[in-house]
């Protein structure tokens, strides 16, 4: 049985709380806000800081709990065994511990959202930016690489292999020696040191990425709610990954949002307006 417990608090406006997964794994949140519950869950190299500006939007209207997936923040360690269900069992615990039946999911976190939704119907809506969802496999020399020079603990260089792997900017088009040095002048001070510490759960999570390729043909059961939502600024390949799972989940809708990328939800990005769109899509009783 899950039951939270209150850890000091350093931000007046959050209650800093933490459960217990399965597994034995802490795994820490905060809480802010009064009325329906709901759940959200970050991405890859990020944790619930990165969030805290969305939260406190929907906090006028929602209880958000705000998670630190394992392997960062409040949470404890990954462990030996890391996969997919460990993820949803933790955050299955925090619904356990708050009763919230309503989850928000951005790229990793997102992934996560429909694992959970797929196997648990009592989950009655979701909103997803951006999920982690691969239509077809990578190509896995890119984490291979990765993980080489993770072993060498050149993390730098783990991360341009990680960047051009991924596709998704103009650096993957790059020399790998090139994207690496420009790299290391936009990723600086505490941004770098926060990803460095991270990578090692990154490369994790994105083999559970690979492993799940393929798999939304399966989001065809989910029963809850589900709204979709992109930025106009984001990939051709991320757009197509959005109509495709807006085609195989029964009950969903796409929204895109202008001027905005696959970050949108983050601090620097566009949470009030994210926020409003998600108000409505909680709040209307009429579903999608």
């Amino acid at each position: 049985m899950s039951i939270p417990m209150d850890i000091p608090n350093k931000q007046d406006s959050f209650q800093q709380r933490k459960v217990f997964s399965i597994d034995g794994t802490r795994i820490g949140y905060r809480s802010i806000g009064e009325g329906p519950g709901i759940i959200l869950v970050h991405g890859a190299l990020r944790d619930s800081e990165d969030y805290t500006c969305l939260a406190i939007a929907l906090s006028r209207s929602f209880t958000v709990h705000l998670m630190d997936r394992r392997g960062r923040g409040l949470s404890g360690p990954q462990g030996p065994g890391y996969a997919m269900n460990k993820e949803c069992e933790d955050v299955q615990a925090i619904r356990v511990a708050t009763g919230a039946d309503y989850l928000i999911g951005h790229s990793f976190g997102g992934l996560v959202s429909l694992e959970l939704a797929r196997i648990d119907a009592s989950i009655t809506k979701v909103a997803l930016y951006e999920p982690g969802v691969l239509i077809n496999p990578m190509d896995e020399a890119w984490m291979r690489s990765y993980e080489k020079a993770m072993q060498k603990n050149d993390r730098r260089g783990a991360f341009a292999h990680f960047v051009k792997g991924m596709g998704q900017t103009p650096l993957t088009q790059l020399p790998y020696w090139y994207a690496k040095l420009i790299l290391r002048i936009m990723i600086r001070g505490h941004h770098w040191t926060k990803t460095a510490h991270l990578l090692p759960q990154n490369l994790c999570e994105h083999r559970e990425v690979q492993r799940l390729a393929s798999s939304y043909r399966n989001y065809n059961s989910i029963k809850a709610d589900v709204i979709l939502i992109q930025g106009d600024k984001s990939s051709d390949s991320t757009k197509e990954m959005m109509e495709q799972l807006n085609r195989t989940i029964t009950r969903s809708k796409v929204e895109t949002m202008n001027k905005l990328d696959h970050f949108g939800p983050e601090n620097s990005g566009g949470p009030d307006r994210i926020a409003g769109l998600l108000t409505h899509f909680f709040l209307n009783r009429k579903g999608v």
